[in-house]
């Protein structure tokens, strides 16, 4: 993943608030009567390209579980310049999926949208380090570099807090996607920021360098990522396409963790852009199976998707602690959790 999905995606807390609202409320009015008059059409807007991330949403599709369900459902892959909230603000056809301070930030300035479900239990944002580096964990960086995209910076500050490690003991540099592979290979800082179900493994797969990796859900970055959300309208008007739509996606997740080789064939083969990232067998194949432990995250088959309201609060005063949010929204007003119990 060369360019950074929670980058172009956490734009959209700032692109102007109200004024973003009032542009997009004719577009709503507009697609909240499409949504009226065929309300089991549904569009599923992912926030990054088809891979084993969304493979429990493409595995619904291949079997064609949402259609024998009922629902008409469009899968549609991520762009760079796309912001998915502002996309369910302008359509309440549309349901989309992010991590939970970019869908808190969208909130905050008054977009219509509530968080239903989330496909991550965990975050897999980490940092990785070349294998001969010594580096295992966060003391180990004090002293040292590392590279860290936009806003994220905020991250890395929270997981030393969290450490007890001085804001001053570790040199944070602020680099670009398409830069820091080739920074870390020459040396020029010691860490960079990841996805660690993504990333590590086409770093390895490039370079055959496995390199080290620490995760900041080890040191209390516990956001919930790959969450599920919706427009209001659709969740008061249309509950029941709502549910259906969830119960389908995790059945398609468990497809997907049932056999992970199978699963990961099937996207490589139908949806993966030919020639692209992701077009790999054994890439997907080790990311599913990284993915796999996010999506359970030690939760039972029948409360996948589950949101815990104490740890979506806990985290959220967190981000407002280092400034990724400038408000804590009642869980009521964030999260629609009447879907999965």
């Amino acid at each position: 993943m060369i360019i950074n999905r929670r980058q172009f995606l956490k734009t959209s807390a700032f692109l102007g608030g109200s004024l973003l609202l009032d542009k997009l409320r004719g577009p709503a009015a507009v697609a909240a009567n499409e949504l009226a008059t065929h309300p089991d059409q549904i569009i599923m807007q992912l926030d990054w390209k088809y891979n084993a991330q969304f493979a429990g949403v493409l595995l619904a599709d291949y079997y064609n579980l949402y259609k024998s369900s009922g629902l008409a459902v469009e899968i549609r892959p991520g762009e760079t310049a796309m912001i998915v909230t502002n996309q369910v603000a302008k359509n309440p056809a549309i349901i989309g999926c992010g991590e939970q301070d970019i869908i808190m930030n969208a909130q905050i300035a008054g977009q219509p949208i509530k968080a239903i479900a989330t496909m991550f239990q965990n975050s897999p944002l980490g940092l990785m380090s070349m294998p001969n580096s010594q580096i295992y964990d966060l003391q180990d960086l004090i002293g040292k570099r590392v590279g860290m995209e936009g806003e994220s910076y905020s991250i890395m500050q929270m997981a030393m807090g969290y450490d007890n490690i001085p804001s001053h003991a570790i040199e944070i540099i602020l680099v670009s996607g398409e830069e820091k592979h080739d920074l870390l290979l020459r040396g020029e800082v010691d860490a960079v920021q990841c996805y660690i179900v993504d990333e590590p493994i086409g770093f390895a797969a490039k370079t055959g360098i496995t390199p080290n990796i620490i995760k900041f859900s080890d040191y209390g970055y516990d956001a919930y990522v790959q969450v599920i959300f919706a427009h209001n309208e659709l969740l008061q008007y249309h509950p029941e396409i709502v549910q259906k739509f969830l119960e389908v996606t995790f059945a398609g997740w468990r497809l997907a963790l049932d056999d992970v080789e199978k699963a990961a064939k099937i996207i490589v083969n139908n949806y993966a852009e030919p020639g692209g990232e992701y077009d790999d067998l054994d890439y997907q194949i080790a990311s599913l199976k990284q993915v796999a432990n996010y999506v359970t995250g030690g939760l039972t088959d029948k409360n996948l998707g589950k949101i815990n309201s104490d740890r979506w609060q806990s985290m959220a005063a967190k981000f407002e602690k280092y400034g990724i949010i400038n408000d804590v929204p009642l869980f009521s007003n964030s999260v629609d959790d009447r879907f999965i119990n």
